[in-house]
């Protein structure tokens, strides 16, 4: 399930994105795999740093009933977990506990989407400067 979800969003965000999908790391209970990695963005990790953002991927994960316990009912179940850094977007979508899909973008591709989260972010920014 997780293979099949990696691979749906590579290619949503290739097409989607002009070149700034950083990486997609696929995850379960017990192991992951590096769906993509851009080649600039390879030589500034080693394994152990790709093992430690998996591991907060799938730590992520694991508080997804917490935020339904937080909500109304009609928020339906957590899909996604964004984290909004000032160069990079993080977004990991959760299939269920432990197992998701972890997506890396430039900040660049997710301000071109002219959504709301993105204009909000801006106003951020801003305000930081």
């Amino acid at each position: 399930m997780a293979t099949k979800m990696a691979s749906r969003l590579e290619e949503y965000f290739e097409e989607r994105t002009n070149g700034n999908l950083r990486s997609i790391v696929k995850y379960n209970q017990d192991s992951h795999d590096v769906v993509y990695l851009r080649d600039d963005v390879a030589v500034r990790y080693t394994e152990d740093d790709i093992k430690k953002a998996v591991d907060e991927s799938r730590l992520d994960s694991l508080t997804a009933p917490v935020y339904k316990d937080t909500f109304a009912e009609d928020h339906g179940e957590l899909t996604c977990l964004v984290q909004c850094f000032e160069n990079v977007i993080e977004m990991n979508f959760v299939l269920r506990d432990g197992v998701g899909a972890a997506v890396a973008l430039d900040a660049e591709a997710f301000a071109e989407t002219q959504g709301i989260v993105a204009e909000a972010r801006k106003i951020v920014i801003e305000e930081r400067e």
